[in-house]
């Protein structure tokens, strides 16, 4: 409520892919990402989307205590930084981010 800024690192070394290629996870061939941006409260329009993509993935959290004011955010993304090879972060701006077709 004071401060919803927020980041998110995620990297190869959470897969198989580092210790295959023997890299060490600080090594930045062991790439990650790494998400800035703000937590924020769905608005009323979005908590129907945000519900069906929770519980289809979680359906246990369906029947978690509604009396724990639970509530659905969104995570604003509005940097983004890739860590892959050596000379530093590569920038991707939001919008190359959603871009993508996987």
């Amino acid at each position: 409520q004071i401060n919803s800024n927020a980041s998110l690192t995620v990297s190869l070394a959470q897969t198989t892919f580092c210790k295959k290629h023997k890299y060490d996870p600080q090594n930045p061939l062991c790439a990650h990402i790494i998400f800035c941006g703000s937590v924020v409260k769905v608005n009323d329009s979005e908590v129907g989307l945000a519900k069906k993509a929770l519980f289809s993935r979680h359906p246990e959290m369906e029947s978690w205590p509604k009396d724990h004011n639970w509530f659905f955010a969104k995570f604003n993304i509005t940097n983004i930084w890739v860590l892959d090879y050596f000379g530093g972060l590569k920038i991707v701006t939001p919008e190359e981010y959603y871009s993508v077709k996987p």
